[in-house]
């Protein structure tokens, strides 16, 4: 998937982009594709779904709540590292020499960083 084959486009409704970008970083909604780099990066479908979640609302903190509600359906298990540890595999395939796209905010949650 070359990042030139992108391209913003609208739904009809206007509200909608069909592609999410952040930088280098294109995810493509209606294919589920992601490139970074104008390099495939292949994630799994909560992987996919949690970039997704953070990518449309970049710089809002979300708690790990809010993300296991929202990605997983699950209510809070205190117990639980799962959302640590699939933002933790994010972060692998995504991360460049620039720096996370992905932040803690300690004690809080993550947000996606503003470009």
């Amino acid at each position: 998937m070359q990042a030139a084959r992108f391209a913003l486009v609208r739904r009809s409704s206007g509200q909608s982009l069909t592609v999410l970008q952040a930088g280098t970083l294109l995810v493509n909604l209606v294919t589920r594709e992601v490139s970074c780099d104008s390099k495939d990066v292949r994630l799994t479908a909560r992987e996919f779904s949690l970039l997704e979640y953070l990518m449309r609302a970049p710089g809002r903190v979300y708690t790990r709540t809010q993300i296991l509600e929202h990605v997983w359906g699950y209510d809070f298990d205190p117990n639980t590292n799962l959302v640590d540890v699939h933002i933790q595999r994010l972060r692998k395939k995504l991360d460049n020499a620039g720096g996370s796209l992905i932040e803690t905010i300690r004690g809080v949650g993550y947000r996606f960083k503003k470009t």
